[in-house]
C-alpha cells in the first residue's frame, strides 16, 4: 500500500509514525516516481506505535512515496516539520577565487602574491563561491602549509572553529569570504561545501606562494644563570644538533673528540631558579615564534616545567613553551580575560634531546607546535580565539627554565612567523659561547 503526500521543495524532514499495525513489518519513505529502496525507516510489531525522524527526497512531481511492507494494513501519519533545497548527492565542489594580490598562474589552482609578500605578514581574502544547482548551507575551509583531505566530523553552522578549519554559513549559501594568512612559503586553503541534509563535497584547494621571511633574528638576549644552574658544554653534529647522550645532567661533551661544543642552560627544576634576561624578545600580542633543543632529566615531574616563558607586562606569563605535568610539549598564550589557549602534543621521553618548534599566528588565528623526538617528527594545530586579546608583553623579561629540570640548548624566541627551514637554519646563529636566548 503507497500513500502520496504533496510537498513543494526538494528534500523534506517529518516525523514518520506507524499506529495500530496488524502485522510486523517496515516503512519506507521515498521520493515519488523513483525507485523503492530496500530499506526502512520505521520498524514496528503488532499493534505498536513507532515513530522516527525521517529526511527524505521528494519527486519530480512535488509528492513523497510511504510504503507499508508487512502482511496487514496500518496507519500512517507524516507530520512534516520543514522542507528545504537539497540533494541526496554531495553539493558541487566550491570555486575559490583569490584576491587580486594574487597572480594566478594560468590554467592551474596556484599563484603567488604580487610584489613577493612575506611569511606570516598582510592578508589575502579569498572567495568561495557555491557553483551547483541549489545554495549550499556552509562551507568548511582551512589553511596549512600542505593540502589537507580531511575535515572535521558533524560540521554545522555552529560549529567553532577547530585547528586549522573554519565554518562560515553565508546567508545566501552562494558567496563566503575567508580571511588567510601565509603560513610559510607556501598556504594551501582547502573548500568543502555542505548542504542541509549534512552531504559535504568534494575539497577543493588553492595554493599561493610569497617570496620572503621575516629576517632572520640575529641578538642574543644574555642570561645569566641562577645560583642552582650553570652553562655547560653539549656536544653538536651540524646546525646545533645535539649528539644523543642518554643523559641530561652535567657535561657530557668530552667522549666526542673533534665535535663543536655548544653552551647548554643546566637547571635543577628548585622553585625560582631560572635564567631570565633583562628585556622582552616579543610582543605576545602579536604574532610570534619560539623554538630550541631541550633535555629534560624527568619529563612527567608532577607538575608544569617552563621551557621559554615571555612575562606579561602584567607580570603574568604572556606566552610559553611548557611541558604538562604529563610531559607533553605544549605553547600557551593568554589572553585579557586571563584565558589560557594552549596546543599540545603526546608525552615525549626522560633524557632524550627534542627539537621544539611553535607558533602563535595571528591573522590565521592558529596555535601550532612541531615536536621532533627520536627521529620523529609530528605537528599539532589548534584554533585560538579572535574576540579577546592576548596579554601585552612590551616590558617583561624571558625566563629560561621555570620549574625545569634538565638541559636547554639554542632558545629562540622572536616577533614574527619563522619558516620551517628557518626554524632549522637560524640555529646557525649561535656560537659556542652563545648564553641567551636569540631574539
Amino acid at each position: 500500500m503507497a500513500v502520496r503526500l504533496w510537498v513543494l521543495m526538494r528534500l523534506c524532514r517529518s516525523r514518520l509514525t506507524v499506529t495500530g499495525p496488524r502485522s510486523f513489518g517496515f516503512t519506507s519513505a521515498f521520493a515519488s516516481g523513483t525507485e523503492r529502496p530496500n530499506a526502512s525507516n520505521v520498524n514496528f510489531g503488532v499493534g505498536q506505535t513507532v515513530a522516527n525522524s525521517v529526511t527524505v527526497p521528494v519527486g519530480a512531481d512535488g509528492k513523497v512515496t510511504l510504503f507499508n511492507r508487512s502482511g496487514g494494513s496500518t496507519d500512517l501519519i507524516a507530520d512534516v516539520s520543514g522542507c528545504f533545497m537539497g540533494q541526496l548527492m554531495p553539493p558541487a565542489t566550491p570555486v575559490i577565487t583569490p584576491p587580486t594580490t594574487i597572480t594566478t598562474f594560468a590554467g592551474s589552482d596556484w599563484g603567488t602574491v604580487n610584489g613577493g609578500g612575506t611569511v606570516g605578514v598582510g592578508q589575502y581574502e579569498f572567495t568561495i563561491n557555491e557553483p551547483g544547482t541549489y545554495p549550499a548551507k556552509g562551507f568548511i575551509y582551512s589553511v596549512s602549509s600542505a593540502p589537507v583531505s580531511s575535515y572535521p566530523v558533524n560540521v554545522s553552522c555552529d560549529t567553532p572553529r577547530v585547528a586549522q578549519f573554519v565554518v562560515v554559513c553565508p546567508a545566501d549559501g552562494r558567496k563566503a569570504t575567508a580571511t588567510v594568512g601565509s603560513v610559510d612559503y607556501f598556504t594551501f586553503i582547502s573548500v568543502w561545501a555542505f548542504d542541509y541534509a549534512g552531504n559535504v563535497s568534494y575539497p577543493t584547494s588553492y595554493r599561493f606562494s610569497v617570496a620572503n621571511a621575516m629576517p632572520t633574528p640575529t641578538t642574543v638576549l644574555p642570561i645569566t644563570a641562577p645560583s642552582g644552574g650553570s652553562w655547560v658544554p653539549v656536544a653538536t653534529q651540524t646546525r646545533g644538533t645535539p649528539i644523543a647522550t642518554g643523559s641530561c645532567q652535567g657535561d657530557v661533551s668530552s667522549g666526542y673528540p673533534g665535535s663543536t661544543k655548544m653552551n647548554a642552560l643546566q637547571l635543577n627544576g628548585a622553585p625560582g631558579q631560572f635564567g631570565e634576561t633583562a628585556s622582552p624578545a616579543v610582543n605576545t600580542v602579536e604574532s610570534f615564534s619560539v623554538s630550541g633543543w631541550f633535555c629534560p632529566a624527568k619529563i612527567a615531574g608532577g607538575t608544569t616545567q617552563s621551557l621559554i616563558a615571555q612575562v606579561a607586562d602584567s607580570g603574568a606569563l604572556g606566552g610559553a613553551l611548557r611541558l604538562d605535568p604529563k610531559g607533553s610539549p605544549e605553547l600557551d598564550t593568554w589572553t585579557t580575560a586571563n584565558t589560557l589557549e594552549q596546543v599540545q602534543t603526546w608525552p615525549q621521553s626522560d633524557n632524550a634531546w627534542m627539537f621544539i618548534c611553535a607558533v602563535y599566528d595571528k591573522v590565521n588565528q592558529q596555535l601550532r607546535i612541531t615536536v621532533t623526538s627520536g627521529g620523529t617528527t609530528t605537528t599539532w594545530t589548534t584554533a585560538a580565539t579572535s574576540t579577546q586579546s592576548r596579554l601585552p608583553s612590551t616590558s617583561g623579561a624571558v625566563r629560561l627554565g621555570e620549574g625545569f629540570t634538565g638541559q636547554i640548548l639554542n632558545p629562540v624566541m622572536t616577533q614574527g612567523i619563522l619558516t620551517n627551514d628557518q626554524f632549522s637554519n637560524v640555529q646557525n646563529v649561535f656560537t659556542p659561547t652563545s648564553q641567551g636566548v636569540l631574539r
